[in-house]
């Protein structure tokens, strides 16, 4: 599985970024997502509700499956989680202070930056470069 996160500050095109590449990796194989959401409340409305009441898990069904459990687990878990799934690629939005390889969409200071774009930067020719260059990354091991 290869994994490249995209970082930055917001509204710095970051998700538009996200987009292109899982679209244009999804030629090569299955893509999983992971998000950070640290600031966004799950724990709200009939969800929230569905907890107090004593629920561990709630799964959402409609177009798609959301399953929302209590356990608020790490980037490795859930990096571990889509490599049993099988996926081929990981784009990961967010996550600045991991080890991972990142792309990043501002002026930040971050560990393994591989490349650092603004989103007028960002057109055909460049998802391609760089979904090239995650295609050419070594496999990403859970755990190792």
């Amino acid at each position: 599985m290869k994994v490249i996160s995209v970082v930055g500050t917001k509204k710095t095109g970051k998700t538009t970024l996200v987009e292109a590449l899982v679209r244009s990796l999804a030629r090569y194989g299955r893509v999983g997502t992971i998000k950070n959401m640290v600031t966004h409340t799950v724990d709200q409305g009939d969800t929230k509700r569905h907890f107090d009441a004593g629920a561990d898990e709630v799964i959402g069904l409609g177009e798609a499956r959301l399953k929302v459990t209590r356990d608020r687990g790490d980037l490795d878990t859930a990096l571990a989680e889509l490599e049993a799934d099988g996926m081929d690629y990981v784009v990961v939005e967010g996550f600045k202070h991991s080890s991972l390889p990142k792309i990043v969409m501002a002026d930040i200071e971050v560990t393994n930056a591989v490349r650092r774009l603004t989103i007028s930067d960002v057109d055909e020719a460049v998802v391609e470069e760089i979904v090239g260059m995650v295609r050419g990354m070594e496999e990403y091991r859970a755990g190792e």
